[in-house]
């Protein structure tokens, strides 16, 4: 991994996916908070003092800076806070890594001190230039192929092509992803390189189908993969979270479906958006089974792909 990183990359990640991944999960949510007990200082974990603004990607913990003199910020400075031993670019790598993103050469940091207060955004990062049908460009159609679900993404995904608002070099190319719109207008995109964020305001994306039977999945992938494996000939209405912050809005969503189908990842964050979804609504079948052994629905999709391209190379290759 290159020592030039750029912080930028790291600006509209989820704090509360990031959170989640190191194993702390939220305590509650209202409106746009959601408050944790912190993970930053040694707390009795009475009242929860740490609280995620997750669209604005800020946070803030109300008991204290603690010993490292950060009290908040973004994901940097958080990652700053969680790991006081590390030096600033060693912070850079565990944030990269524990996030699962390939980080930009490029050399626009500067000394831990330099970062320690990052700059407010008034407005969502991304804006939107343009979108085409699937199949436009080279890469993200060879990405579409490599998760198995280029037919499927047909007329049910779009190429959006958008721009960073943070960044000033106007004369840029704009950057490109695969994009769905979302309930509240925006919307959500994943870059070939698994660098995922949303277009205006995050929301739930809500596909409709049977008004009676509904099917939750945490990622848009995941729910093409389900879709191309099953090809239900009844289809559900499905709900995809786009980010586990978004459980409540959905369960609010779907609260009146009598039959509800639980998709999400087989991994820690994945069982206890599960757990909380069942204990809530009893009626809710976890139908994780489907794909046990693989962390989710594409997991097991491109296993069964490879398996087939071994058993019969010739299906790969392309005439």
């Amino acid at each position: 991994m290159s020592k030039l990183i750029n912080t930028d990359d790291f600006r509209d990640l989820s704090i509360v996916d990031f959170l989640a991944k190191l194993g702390h999960y939220p305590v509650k949510k209202s409106g746009k908070e959601v408050f944790y007990h912190s993970m930053l200082r040694d707390t009795r974990g009475i009242t929860p003092s740490f609280t995620v603004w997750e669209e604005g990607g800020k946070w803030l913990d109300r008991g204290g800076a603690g010993s490292t003199g950060i009290q908040g910020g973004g994901i940097v400075q958080l990652g700053m806070a969680y790991w006081p031993e590390l030096s600033f670019v060693e912070v850079l790598k565990k944030i990269s890594e524990v996030s699962g993103i390939h980080i930009s050469p490029r050399p626009s940091y500067g000394s831990r001190q330099d970062h320690v207060k990052e700059r407010s955004a008034d407005n969502y990062a991304f804006e939107l230039v343009g979108s085409r049908p699937v199949g436009s460009n080279f890469l993200l159609t060879r990405y579409l192929e490599s998760r198995g679900i280029l037919d499927v993404a047909s007329g049910r995904m779009r190429e959006v092509y958008y721009r960073n608002r943070n960044n000033s070099d106007n004369e840029l190319p704009p950057y490109y992803a695969l994009g769905w719109p979302n309930d509240l207008g925006g919307w959500e995109f994943t870059t070939a390189k698994g660098f995922k964020s949303s277009i205006g305001k995050k929301s739930i994306s809500t596909i409709p189908g049977n008004p009676g039977h509904v099917a939750l999945f945490e990622g848009y992938v995941d729910y093409l993969s389900w879709l191309k494996i099953n090809q239900p000939k009844v289809v559900p209405t499905v709900v995809v979270l786009n980010s586990i912050v978004q459980l409540g809005a959905a369960m609010d969503k779907i609260k009146d479906i009598p039959k509800i189908g639980i998709y999400f990842d087989n991994d820690g964050p994945g069982k206890q958006c599960a757990d909380k979804l069942s204990s809530e609504l009893p009626r809710a079948v976890d139908h994780s089974t489907e794909y046990r052994g693989y962390k989710d629905y594409n997991d097991r999709l491109c296993a069964e792909m490879n398996l087939s391209l071994k058993d019969d190379p010739h299906k790969g290759i392309k005439r």
